[in-house]
Protein backbone atom coordinates (compact mmCIF):
# COMPACT_ATOMS: atom_id res chain seq x y z
CA UNK A 1 0.00 0.00 0.00
CA UNK A 2 1.63 3.40 -0.41
CA UNK A 3 0.26 6.68 0.47
CA UNK A 4 -0.28 9.85 -1.51
CA UNK A 5 3.21 10.84 -1.08
CA UNK A 6 4.89 8.16 -1.90
CA UNK A 7 6.45 7.65 -5.37
CA UNK A 8 6.01 4.89 -7.74
CA UNK A 9 8.84 4.42 -9.80
CA UNK A 10 8.11 2.07 -13.47
CA UNK A 11 11.28 0.64 -14.65
CA UNK A 12 11.77 0.07 -17.91
CA UNK A 13 9.82 3.37 -19.50
CA UNK A 14 10.94 5.80 -21.98
CA UNK A 15 10.18 9.54 -21.48
CA UNK A 16 8.32 9.24 -24.81
CA UNK A 17 6.91 6.01 -24.32
CA UNK A 18 3.30 5.78 -23.30
CA UNK A 19 2.35 4.99 -19.51
CA UNK A 20 -0.39 3.02 -20.27
CA UNK A 21 0.46 1.18 -23.44
CA UNK A 22 -1.94 0.15 -26.46
CA UNK A 23 -4.31 -1.61 -24.94
CA UNK A 24 -5.41 -4.67 -26.86
CA UNK A 25 -9.15 -5.72 -26.96
CA UNK A 26 -9.63 -9.17 -25.72
CA UNK A 27 -11.37 -11.09 -28.09
CA UNK A 28 -15.07 -11.70 -27.30
CA UNK A 29 -16.56 -15.50 -26.81
CA UNK A 30 -19.20 -15.41 -29.27
CA UNK A 31 -22.61 -16.20 -27.91
CA UNK A 32 -24.93 -18.29 -30.10
CA UNK A 33 -27.82 -16.10 -29.62
CA UNK A 34 -29.79 -17.79 -32.22
CA UNK A 35 -29.04 -21.69 -31.22
CA UNK A 36 -29.94 -19.92 -28.19
CA UNK A 37 -32.95 -18.78 -29.30
CA UNK A 38 -34.16 -21.90 -30.86
CA UNK A 39 -33.31 -24.04 -28.21
CA UNK A 40 -35.57 -21.63 -25.80
CA UNK A 41 -38.35 -21.66 -28.28
CA UNK A 42 -38.48 -25.84 -28.83
CA UNK A 43 -38.46 -25.89 -25.29
CA UNK A 44 -41.56 -24.07 -24.87
CA UNK A 45 -43.19 -26.93 -26.48
CA UNK A 46 -43.52 -29.41 -23.88
CA UNK A 47 -45.21 -26.53 -21.17
CA UNK A 48 -47.30 -25.98 -23.74
CA UNK A 49 -48.72 -28.95 -24.54
CA UNK A 50 -48.86 -30.32 -21.15
CA UNK A 51 -51.04 -27.94 -19.92
CA UNK A 52 -52.97 -27.28 -23.53
CA UNK A 53 -55.57 -29.84 -22.32
CA UNK A 54 -56.85 -27.44 -19.17
CA UNK A 55 -59.50 -25.64 -20.86
CA UNK A 56 -61.18 -28.80 -22.58
CA UNK A 57 -60.60 -31.38 -20.40
CA UNK A 58 -64.22 -31.10 -18.46
CA UNK A 59 -65.85 -31.46 -21.87
CA UNK A 60 -63.52 -34.13 -23.46
CA UNK A 61 -64.60 -36.01 -20.04
CA UNK A 62 -68.40 -35.32 -20.88
CA UNK A 63 -68.09 -36.60 -24.65
CA UNK A 64 -66.16 -39.68 -23.86
CA UNK A 65 -69.27 -40.85 -21.35
CA UNK A 66 -66.31 -41.26 -18.42
CA UNK A 67 -68.37 -40.47 -16.02
CA UNK A 68 -71.18 -42.89 -17.23
CA UNK A 69 -73.68 -39.93 -17.73
CA UNK A 70 -73.11 -38.22 -13.96
CA UNK A 71 -72.70 -34.57 -14.37
CA UNK A 72 -71.29 -34.63 -10.68
CA UNK A 73 -68.16 -36.31 -11.52
CA UNK A 74 -66.91 -34.67 -13.97
CA UNK A 75 -64.91 -32.47 -12.41
CA UNK A 76 -63.37 -35.51 -10.00
CA UNK A 77 -62.13 -37.44 -13.29
CA UNK A 78 -60.62 -34.01 -15.03
CA UNK A 79 -58.80 -33.39 -11.89
CA UNK A 80 -57.86 -37.66 -11.91
CA UNK A 81 -56.66 -37.19 -15.78
CA UNK A 82 -54.86 -33.94 -14.80
CA UNK A 83 -53.10 -35.10 -11.42
CA UNK A 84 -52.03 -38.61 -12.90
CA UNK A 85 -50.52 -36.95 -16.40
CA UNK A 86 -48.37 -34.66 -14.32
CA UNK A 87 -47.32 -37.70 -12.11
CA UNK A 88 -46.74 -39.88 -14.49
CA UNK A 89 -45.05 -37.56 -16.26
CA UNK A 90 -42.22 -36.47 -14.29
CA UNK A 91 -42.03 -40.35 -12.68
CA UNK A 92 -41.47 -41.04 -16.21
CA UNK A 93 -38.87 -38.02 -16.77
CA UNK A 94 -37.12 -39.00 -13.51
CA UNK A 95 -36.61 -43.01 -14.50
CA UNK A 96 -35.44 -42.14 -18.43
CA UNK A 97 -33.34 -38.89 -18.19
CA UNK A 98 -30.28 -40.88 -17.50
CA UNK A 99 -30.73 -42.86 -20.51
CA UNK A 100 -31.59 -39.82 -22.77
CA UNK A 101 -28.18 -37.74 -20.99
CA UNK A 102 -26.01 -40.89 -22.25
CA UNK A 103 -28.06 -40.98 -25.94
CA UNK A 104 -27.26 -37.34 -26.36
CA UNK A 105 -23.77 -37.53 -25.59
CA UNK A 106 -23.51 -40.38 -27.98
CA UNK A 107 -25.29 -39.21 -30.84
CA UNK A 108 -25.11 -35.41 -30.31
CA UNK A 109 -27.93 -33.20 -28.96
CA UNK A 110 -30.16 -32.23 -32.04
CA UNK A 111 -30.97 -35.44 -32.50
CA UNK A 112 -32.18 -36.51 -29.01
CA UNK A 113 -34.27 -33.20 -29.09
CA UNK A 114 -35.56 -34.27 -32.33
CA UNK A 115 -36.55 -37.65 -30.88
CA UNK A 116 -38.31 -35.56 -27.94
CA UNK A 117 -40.20 -33.46 -29.95
CA UNK A 118 -41.27 -35.84 -32.37
CA UNK A 119 -42.67 -37.94 -29.55
CA UNK A 120 -44.01 -35.11 -27.95
CA UNK A 121 -46.94 -34.58 -31.25
CA UNK A 122 -47.61 -38.44 -31.56
CA UNK A 123 -48.39 -38.22 -27.71
CA UNK A 124 -50.21 -34.98 -28.64
CA UNK A 125 -52.32 -36.85 -31.66
CA UNK A 126 -52.47 -40.28 -29.52
CA UNK A 127 -54.38 -37.95 -26.69
CA UNK A 128 -56.71 -36.14 -29.28
CA UNK A 129 -57.92 -39.59 -30.96
CA UNK A 130 -58.16 -41.28 -27.41
CA UNK A 131 -61.75 -42.61 -26.50
CA UNK A 132 -61.36 -44.39 -23.03
CA UNK A 133 -59.86 -43.00 -19.87
CA UNK A 134 -56.97 -44.96 -19.48
CA UNK A 135 -55.58 -44.50 -23.13
CA UNK A 136 -55.88 -40.50 -21.52
CA UNK A 137 -53.68 -41.47 -18.83
CA UNK A 138 -51.00 -43.25 -20.30
CA UNK A 139 -50.96 -40.83 -23.13
CA UNK A 140 -49.81 -38.01 -20.13
CA UNK A 141 -47.22 -40.27 -19.13
CA UNK A 142 -45.20 -40.49 -22.44
CA UNK A 143 -45.81 -36.98 -23.10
Amino acid sequence: MHNDNDVVVVVGLGEDSPLLGKRTKKPKTPLPKAQLGILMFLQLAEPISSMCIYPFINQLVRELNITGGDETKVGYYAGLIICACESIFFATEALTVMRWSRLSDRIGRKPVILIGLSGLCVSMLAFGLSRTFWTLVIRCGTS
